[in-house]
């Protein structure tokens, strides 16, 4: 049984221990990563290889949008704090469409 290798996403909540450490409670959203652990029991087909793909895409367009929205509106504020904020909401939106997107597929919800 061949395993995936989305399971590594799963180390990324690693630097959710930098926010304990550090005090810093904006890094305490990594810790979301640790359930692509999950994907260890998981046999890997095709059929898991296209729902990633698909929801691949996915976080791909949110993040397109996201980013346009995000350089339209640091043009128009001017304003570096701002930009800081977007990045971070455009990095959670696309994970959050990703991984949503990803459960949906994997659950049987669309007929494609």
């Amino acid at each position: 049984m061949k395993k995936s290798s989305l399971r590594y996403l799963g180390l990324l909540g690693l630097v959710g221990l930098a926010g304990v450490i550090t005090g810093q409670p904006g890094l305490f959203g990594f810790f979301g990563f640790f359930g692509f652990f999950a994907v260890t029991f998981q046999q890997h087909d095709e059929l898991l290889r296209r729902n990633l793909t698909r929801a691949g895409l996915n976080g791909f367009v949110v993040s397109l949008i996201g980013l346009a929205v995000s350089i339209a509106v640091v043009a128009v504020l001017q304003s570096l704090q701002v930009l800081a904020l977007m990045v971070g909401v455009v990095f959670a939106l696309q994970v959050l469409v990703f991984t949503i997107s990803l459960i949906v597929y994997e659950r049987g919800g669309t007929n494609e």
